[in-house]
């Protein structure tokens, strides 16, 4: 099959040194602030802990979807740019080593309040108590391993077919990730949804939404794709992809960002408006817990104009989608979103007084960013490590031509 052959600019490449200490002094201070947030206890650290451990695990997992469902729709655009979510998900193993400090707080701490609960004889200690059976430390821990499990061997399925091509060009390797896509992204629904229960919505036991799931994948997938557009703005400032990745490849994720973004304000709005109408206490306690006080600005003001409505209104011009520098404003608006999006989740326990939710922590525990810029740190340093291991470009794709002339 014809190639295209893109002259001029490296195929490989080469971690730059400046982004290589930025990475590592990201995650120095990242080790520092985590180990000042212990003094302000257990429940703080591992909050921060939580929220950077799940912010960036996010990353590899959108980048299996993304790879599975691009194989599933015959897509050709992404093809010059697949180096980049193949990469992120590197992560992955070292993102299940984050989650090893998460495991031993259900074993061994009170983090989570169903780890090892106390029976006072109220609603509360009986709603725990009913949800034993899942709930309890030595399962999630199982569940952990099956989650990671899952989600590693399709990665490696996923990038070890793309790397065979490499090799030999045959299509029969397209067509084996498209088989491994296939159950895959029915998988990735059930463990994305059961482990955001396990490790954000658990921080709150007796609080449920049948809608969890769903919105977690919807942020996931705008900061996955506000991700990758920062990712391929920087190696085309560091000198890559220069003639290969063009405006139209640009708009394509600025759509997507766009798109995934609209639809978490959809999630976000439905899931709220469904539980105030039901009115069921056991669901309307977590949104009590923040309508008073600061923390209303942070879950209905900031939250919601963060995640879309600032990126949505930079987004929605045509020549914005195609301009980098403005789908670097909007990716860093919403990956910013994200923290402000776990961070309302996790920090404000709901805490019965007097029979009313309130909220068991002020927004002073926004320090805990901290944390989230050393785990950032490493999971940058862990893609760009891996961006080197094979060349930029994949030549012998298939649909590598389609790719190089895409155009909208």
């Amino acid at each position: 099959m014809a190639t295209v052959t893109v002259m001029d600019e490296p195929e490989h490449f080469s971690f730059p040194v400046l982004a290589k200490l930025a990475s590592v002094g990201m995650m120095v201070l990242g080790l520092i602030a985590f180990g000042l947030t212990w003094i302000g206890g257990v429940e703080l650290a591992m909050t921060g802990w939580v929220i950077a451990a799940w912010y960036c695990l996010g990353f590899p997992l959108f980048a299996t979807l993304f790879i599975s469902i691009s194989h599933l729709s015959s897509s050709g655009w992404h093809v010059v740019i697949k180096r980049v979510p193949e990469a992120m998900t590197r992560y992955l193993p070292v993102a299940a080593g984050t989650f090893v400090l998460i495991a031993l707080a259900a074993l061994f701490s009170d983090f989570y309040d169903w780890a090892h609960p106390v029976d006072h004889g109220d609603l509360h200690s009986e709603l725990i108590a009913g949800k034993t059976a899942w709930l309890n430390p030595s399962s999630f821990v199982i569940r952990m391993a099956i989650y990671f499990g899952v989600w590693i061997a399709a990665s490696w399925a996923l990038v070890r077919a793309s790397r065979k091509q490499d090799v030999d060009g045959d299509v029969k390797h397209t067509t084996t990730g498209r088989r491994v896509a296939a159950p895959y992204a029915a998988l990735f629904a059930t463990t994305v949804t059961f482990a955001s229960i396990d490790y954000i919505m658990s921080v709150e036991p007796t609080w449920f939404s049948t809608m969890f799931g769903v919105y977690q994948f919807a942020g996931i997938m705008e900061s996955g794709f506000a991700m990758l557009a920062l990712l391929l703005i920087f190696l085309q400032q560091t000198g890559y992809l220069r003639k290969s990745v063009n405006e139209n490849h640009y708009h394509n994720v600025g759509i997507w960002l766009l798109a995934s973004a609209t639809f978490w304000a959809y999630i976000w709005f439905c899931q709220f408006m469904l539980i105030w109408y039901s009115n069921i206490p056991e669901e309307t306690q977590h949104y009590l817990a923040r309508w008073e006080g600061p923390w209303f600005w942070v879950s209905f003001g900031l939250n919601p104009l963060i995640n879309w409505v600032i990126p949505f209104l930079i987004l929605l011009p045509r020549p914005n989608k195609r301009n980098p520098k403005m789908l670097a404003i909007a990716a860093f608006f919403a990956l910013g979103g994200r923290f402000i999006d776990l961070w309302q989740l996790v920090a404000p326990r709901s805490h019965p007084v007097d029979g009313i939710p309130h909220a068991s922590a002020g927004v002073w525990t926004v320090v805990v960013v901290g944390t989230l810029v050393g785990v950032l740190g490493l999971f940058l340093f862990v893609t760009l490590k891996a961006l080197e291991k094979a060349p930029l470009l994949a030549k012998k794709d298939p649909y590598y031509v389609e790719s190089v002339h895409h155009h909208l």
